[in-house]
This record gives structure tokens, sequence and C-alpha cells, in this order.
């Protein structure tokens, strides 16, 4: 799940996260709105109301503990010969890549939000060609 990092500065409002659509890859705005009676959470679609973004950053974190945790374990577990043999069965260091992105809504609404690499690409396909489509 998308991460929401901050940035809506409305007393009303209380964002609860970022969603993701299953099928159509848009991302909501999820939130309490202290406005209305009913206290239920409430969307607005990002794609559809996108009027610019901008990516900030992207990283990519590697996490060489996987072999090194495997070849401990192993070799606590039975010595020198299981150590080499947990550390290769423990895999090949673990990637995560994140996108900070900070986002503007028509309804002048700024804000920031952190994506994982599956994310981004279902972002750039759904929100990125809404925003080259309004360009157009």
């Amino acid at each position: 799940m998308a991460k929401y990092l901050g940035g809506i500065k409305d007393p009303n409002i209380e964002v609860v996260g970022i969603a993701q659509h299953f099928f159509d890859n848009d991302f909501d705005v999820q939130y309490y709105d202290y406005k209305l009676d009913a206290l239920t959470v409430q969307k607005h679609s990002i794609a559809k109301s996108v009027v610019r973004y901008e990516e900030v950053t992207a990283e990519t974190l590697v996490s060489p503990d996987r072999k090194v945790t495997g070849a401990l374990a192993g070799y606590l577990a039975g010595g020198p010969v299981w150590g080499v043999i947990g550390a290769v069965l423990g895999g090949n260091p673990a990637e995560n890549e994140k996108h900070v992105i900070l986002c503007e809504l028509d309804n002048g609404w700024k804000f920031a939000l952190e994506l994982d690499k599956n994310e981004y690409i279902a972002w750039n396909d759904s929100v990125g060609e809404a925003v080259k489509t309004r360009q157009s």
C-alpha cells in the first residue's frame, strides 16, 4: 500500500491513507471529513483530479542480511558445513525500491507519498497517463 507522508493542511480532514484500485491502477486519497454527519471513510481519486506531480527521489536499498542470517542460522544449527548451506539457501540480497512523489490535486490538496516499485509502475500507468492526456 502506498504510504501517505503528509501535506494536507485542512482541519476538517484526517487522511487515513492512499489506496490503489485493484483493477484500474488508480489511487485514492482515503480520509475522514469531519464536516459530514456520518463518520465514514471518503475517497478522492488522484488520477481524475491530479493537476501535477513530481518525483522527488528514487532510491534502491539493498539489504545483504539474508545471506548472513542464513549462514548464522546454519552454523548454529549444525556447524561450518551447515553454515555454508545456510548462506547458499539464504538467497540474494533483498532490494527495496522506493519513490517519493509530490502531488497537487485540483481541490488544492498538496501532499507527498511513498511508492514501492510495483506501485510506481501502476502510478505511471494511471496518474502519469491522466496528466499527459490533460496537457495535450
